[in-house]
């Protein structure tokens, strides 16, 4: 026989209308990452990525007129048409999200052009010039043989419905430990789900560095206040 405090329903015993955190909000702390090229005036924001470890990619790859060829009918000169990296659109905000263990999933922002309403998310690639990021091999704790990565590290390509293409950048300095293959097969994830199953990348930053990294970026109550009021997006930020 139950104790009478433990009798009847046991949804009798529990508030259903109080708003319950989820999962990601009860271990993972949102930051913000915006371009450098892009940040409102007034805020930290003339960072310089580390070309040491990877930070300084995307200024390498310009500085060379990086370029890859893109799926297209051939031109009239038998050519197939190429894709400058000056073409691509960088300026997307980037959302890090910091597990309590101080893993970081990197997905877009609800400001990101390509989750614009109306918008449609078509593909995925992370092949990024000279870097094809599913080659990534990590191995131990440590994480040996895991690609490096500065806050303007390029991760991946994201092409649109409208043709627009999106250069999504790391936003936070550290190892490469996976990234989603699930949205090469489902790009919709990405707008679907992009604090869950349609993250875009898992970056670990140097544990001895303790809250080094994430000082360069925004706190939530930070962006949230920056963009109160012209929030583009049916997400939350």
């Amino acid at each position: 026989m139950l104790p009478p405090a433990m009798e009847g329903k046991i949804e009798d015993t529990v508030d259903l209308n109080l708003q319950y955190p989820s999962v990601s909000e009860r271990y993972w702390t949102k930051y913000y990452f915006i371009p450098k090229e892009k940040k409102k005036p007034g805020t930290n924001g003339e960072e310089k990525g580390s070309t040491r470890e990877g930070g300084g990619e995307t200024e390498k790859m310009m500085e060379k007129g990086w370029r890859t060829r893109v799926v297209s009918s051939r031109g009239g000169h038998g050519r197939t048409p190429k894709m400058t990296y000056s073409s691509l659109d960088s300026s997307g905000h980037v959302c890090v999200m910091v597990h309590t263990n101080k893993l970081c999933l990197v997905t877009l922002s609800a400001r990101h052009p390509a989750l614009a309403p109306g918008q449609e998310i078509t593909q995925v690639s992370y092949e990024v010039g000279k870097f094809n990021r599913l080659d990534n091999q990590v191995s131990g704790k440590g994480k040996r043989g895991a690609q490096m990565m500065g806050p303007q590290s390029p991760v991946c390509i994201i092409t649109c419905a409208d043709s627009s293409r999106h250069l999504v950048l790391a936003g936070v300095h550290g190892k490469l430990v996976e990234v989603n293959e699930r949205l090469l097969a489902n790009p919709k994830l990405l707008s679907e789900r992009p604090d869950a199953e349609g993250y875009v990348a898992v970056i670990l930053p140097p544990i001895k560095n303790g809250d080094g990294p994430l000082r360069r970026l925004i706190t939530a109550e930070q962006y949230q206040e920056m963009y109160s009021s012209d929030v583009t997006s049916s997400h939350q930020l």
